[in-house]
Parts: structure tokens; C-alpha cells; sequence
């Protein structure tokens, strides 16, 4: 069931900002709102560097708290995260104008991504997307600037943030209610002065972007032309924005000055069938029920095209691969259920998962989980990540070179796209900056990207192509970990399509 907060995304959009959605965000709240009755305002009180790192315990939570934990998180580059649609655990007792111990049922909760220390500056771009932001919402809900606060307002002495001064940011927020702002700070025109596209606008340069896309060239900038933007802002790792703006046009210059390729017969690949579009075309929910059968049905729906997309990009398209990758991811990601890697182990799950060769049995005893332990913190996890994928091991299996690259950069998406080296060369093949990364491969589509680029850069073709699922397995996970699910589950996949007679 989709809980009533649905209508961020567009509201944010409309107001011309950046958003990014998380897996599931709108099923996910500790049950539905109330009227909400305005936006409580919060930092994160992270250290960790990137855009959003605390995105994942946003999402699921602490030790000490359930998530999730806010509505929206505000990245340093002013995208904006849609976490919940439902009910958050961010407020906590506390009164304002009226509202008294209800502020979870009835104020949005942004959570800023800030270290929370006096000399933490925040970026002007996240407080510029901070203001519009709070401003649209309460346009779109009613309310005027007074019923947009602060965490250390709705409960003093309990809370100190944001450490911004919220006089200063409602008197801001409110000129933009007024109309009195000017546009967000985006880039006017690149380098080679080209505008930048929204919706509305009539242009030549409109036409280029829809001749660019195979789109009806009338120059108008309308709902057409900026879901077919959208679509290709996130087939191509950007933020779907649906603005063209300089990084979008350096894109389309890429793709545009591309050497054609010239059309080929794609050869048999598996031994008994050609390679055929049509076999990607089985790829819908039925299908992949049977590979991913710890998820339901309805979030499959919305694999099912990233998924398909994938396939046909990076050459997936026979049955013995298609099975292979869906058989493999589903063990990975435990059936699209876990975009980030959890380092919740026992003691016993250290040793016997990464040897004593990576973890001493001291260490595994000191950082493990203890018998009666609910759980491991977040903090317990982060030293853990940062012993097993560090040091010279890390350096020289993961390319992790600097300090904490074992947690920033841990396993993401269904393949779990683990270390630095992995994240810059999947960054670099779709243009997209390594800080990014972790937050887009969290995302269906994103996420489908990189398992889909892994298995191309690894030319896991060739091990689908031979009997057995050793090499396959060995090729995605390192070692044999799991290889007897992804044989039950190749395997049925196969007599499902040979069902299906293709």
C-alpha cells in the first residue's frame, strides 16, 4: 500500500530542484500521516564525506531507532532523496504553533546532510535547494513560512539542529513564497553558450535536444519532451531532473559524435539459441517471481523494466545468460530486498565468510555480534567495513586508497559493487562522478546499471556460454558462496522459459 506523502517528488521537481528516489519510498513509514501542517527542519550530525552517506540509515534506521527516519534527505549537492511517504521517526516530543508530541504524524522531516559542528559549512547549493524546497511543500500544503522550524525549536535543550539560524532561513523561505526570489542558481548556459532547457521554454536549441532524442522537433519544451529527458537522464546516470543543463549536453554531445556502429547479426551464444531480443522480452513479473522469491509481486513490477533495459544494453540476451545474471543477482541482493551490504555478522559469520587471513578471531570477537545482540551498530559496521576492504588487502583487491574507503564505498545495488576501483570505472563509463555512485546504484536503475555493467566489463558472456555455473559464480562473488540457490534458481528459470517455449 502507497502511503499519502506520493506527491513530494513532483511538488520538489515542479520547483525546479534535483530528486533521486529511493527503492520502495512509497510503501515504506511506520504507518500513514495526518495532515501535515508543515516541515521540521534537521541535520544529520555525519562526518563521513559524500553527498548523502547517511542515506542508507535514513532509510533503515539506527540500533536505538526504527526507520525511517525522515522524509526527504537533502544531499551537499542539493538533491533531494525521497526516503518515505509515510509516517518518519524524526520528531520526538516537542511543541509549535499548536502542535504538541505530534510532530511525526503532522511535519515532513528533512534531514540536511551536515557534520553539525560550528565550522561545518553548508554548501550554498544545498541551502539555496534547503529554501525552495521547504518552500514548495508548504505551497502545496498551504502554510505559510511560520510553520517551517527547526528540530531545536520544536524541542529546545533537547536538540540543537540545524545550527543555521531559522529566523533568517523563514524570512527566506517566505520571499520565495512571495515570489520575490530569483530562479535556483543552475547554470544559464554551458560552455558553449547553450541555454539551459525546462519545461515551458520555445528554443532551436529545444529542437536539437528532440531531434537529438528522436523526438518531434516543434522547438516546444513540453510534458513529452521532459519525460522522454527524464527517461534518458537515467539511462545515462544522470539526475532525471528533466532540465537540460550543462552536464546534459556534454552527454548528448558524446552520444552524438559516437562512431556509428554498423549493424550486426548477433552469433548463437548459448548452444541451442541465437541471441534474440525476444528472449528479453520473457523478462516480466512471473519470471522473475521465480528467480527473486523473497520479494512480492508488485515491487517486481517495477524491476521488471530497469531490468529489460539493462539486458539490452549491455548484450544480456540469451537465455542461459539472462538466467545466469537474475539467479546471481537474487543471492546477492537477497532478492532485490538489499541494496547496501550489511556487515551484521556474527562472530562465527566473520570467520567462516572471510578467514582468518582477513579478520583475526580477536578482532571478529570485539566487532562481531554477540549472542543475545539485536544487532550491530552502524558505527561497530563502519570499523568492520573499514578492516575487511582496507589496509593493503582493500589497496590491492578494491583499489580502496584512502581512509574509510572500505565503508564508503561497501557493497551496492543487486551486484554489490564493492571498492573504489569498481565504483571510478562504472562512474567513468556512464560520466558520472565517483561520489555519486553509492546513492545511484541504491536505485533501481542505477542499480540494474551496474550489475549490468560489471557482467559486461567482466565478459561474463563467455562463462554463461559454458555448462556449469562454477565459473559464473566465481566470476560475480569472488568464490562459491551461495552457488547451490543460484542453481535452484537458474535451473527453474530455465524450465520456465523452455516452458514458454523460447
Amino acid at each position: 500500500m502507497s502511503y499519502s506523502l506520493s506527491w513530494l517528488p513532483e511538488v520538489l521537481e515542479r520547483a525546479g530542484l534535483k530528486v533521486a528516489e529511493t527503492p520502495d519510498w512509497r510503501t515504506r513509514g511506520r504507518g500513514d500521516m495526518g495532515p501535515v501542517r508543515g516541515v521540521l527542519c534537521h541535520h544529520t550530525a555525519t562526518r563521513a564525506g559524500g553527498n548523502m552517506p547517511t542515506l542508507d540509515m535514513l532509510i533503515h534506521g539506527r540500533p536505538d531507532l526504527r526507520g525511517p527516519l525522515c522524509h526527504l534527505g537533502l544531499g551537499r549537492d542539493g538533491t533531494y532523496y525521497v526516503v518515505a511517504a509515510g509516517r518518519a521517526n524524526h520528531a520526538g516530543p516537542g511543541a509549535w504553533e499548536g502542535l504538541r508530541n505530534t510532530g511525526n504524524t503532522h511535519l515532513i522531516g528533512i534531514e540536511g546532510e551536515n557534520g553539525g559542528r560550528p565550522h561545518d559549512d553548508w554548501p550554498e547549493i544545498q541551502m539555496d535547494a534547503y529554501r525552495r524546497g521547504v518552500a514548495a511543500i508548504l505551497d502545496h500544503i498551504g502554510a505559510k513560512a511560520n510553520m517551517c522550524l527547526g528540530h531545536k525549536e520544536w524541542a529546545p535543550g533537547r536538540k540543537p539542529d540545524p545550527l543555521f539560524d531559522m529566523s533568517q532561513f523563514r524570512s527566506q523561505v517566505a520571499e520565495i513564497l512571495a515570489g520575490k526570489s530569483p530562479p535556483p542558481p543552475i547554470a544559464a548556459s554551458d560552455d558553449q553558450d547553450r541555454p539551459t532547457l525546462r519545461r515551458g521554454m520555445r528554443a532551436d536549441a529545444v529542437k536539437t535536444v528532440q531531434a537529438l532524442l528522436g523526438l518531434q522537433t516543434d522547438g516546444i519544451f513540453g510534458p513529452q519532451t521532459e519525460a522522454a529527458i527524464r527517461a534518458w537522464q537515467r539511462t545515462n546516470g544522470l539526475v532525471p531532473d528533466g532540465i537540460v543543463g550543462p552536464r546534459s549536453w556534454e552527454m548528448l554531445d558524446l552520444q552524438r559524435d559516437a562512431p556509428a556502429k554498423p549493424p550486426q547479426t548477433p552469433p548463437a551464444k548459448d548452444g541451442n539459441k541465437a541471441s534474440d531480443t525476444a528472449i528479453i522480452d520473457q523478462i516480466d513479473v512471473g519470471l522473475l517471481k521465480l528467480a527473486f522469491s523473497e520479494n512480492t509481486p508488485q515491487e517486481l513490477a517495477k524491476w521488471a523494466e530497469p531490468i529489460k533495459t539493462v539486458c539490452l544494453r549491455y548484450g544480456i540476451d540469451t537465455r542461459r545468460e539472462i538466467c545466469s545474471f537474475l539467479a546471481n543477482i537474487a543471492v546477492e541482493s537477497r532478492g532485490l530486498t538489499r541494496m547496501t551490504e550489511s556487515l551484521n555478522y556474527s562472530v562465527d559469520g566473520l570467520l567462516r565468510t572471510f578467514g582468518r587471513h582477513r579478520i583475526s578471531e580477536a578482532d571478529a570477537r570485539r566487532l562481531g555480534r554477540k549472542r543475545g545482540e539485536r544487532g550491530l551498530s552502524l558505527a561497530r559496521q563502519e570499523e568492520l567495513a573499514n578492516l575487511l576492504y582496507g589496509g593493503e588487502w582493500g589497496r590491492r583487491n578494491l583499489g580502496n586508497t584512502e581512509p574509510g574507503d572500505g565503508w564508503r564505498f561497501r557493497g551496492y545495488g543487486p551486484k554489490q559493487i564493492t571498492g573504489r576501483h569498481n565504483c571510478t570505472e562504472f562512474g567513468k563509463s556512464i560520466g558520472m562522478a565517483i561520489e555519486k555512485i553509492p546513492d545511484y546504484l541504491r536505485t533501481r536503475e542505477g542499480g540494474c546499471m551496474g550489475a549490468g555493467w560489471y557482467w559486461k566489463s567482466r565478459d561474463l558472456d563467455k562463462f554463461a556460454a559454458t555448462p556449469g555455473l562454477e565459473d559464473d559464480r566465481r566470476a560475480i562473488n569472488g568464490g562459491l558462496h551461495g552457488l547451490d540457490v543460484v542453481q535452484e534458481r537458474f535451473d527453474r528459470l530455465m524450465r520456465e522459459l523452455d516452458r514458454r517455449g523460447v
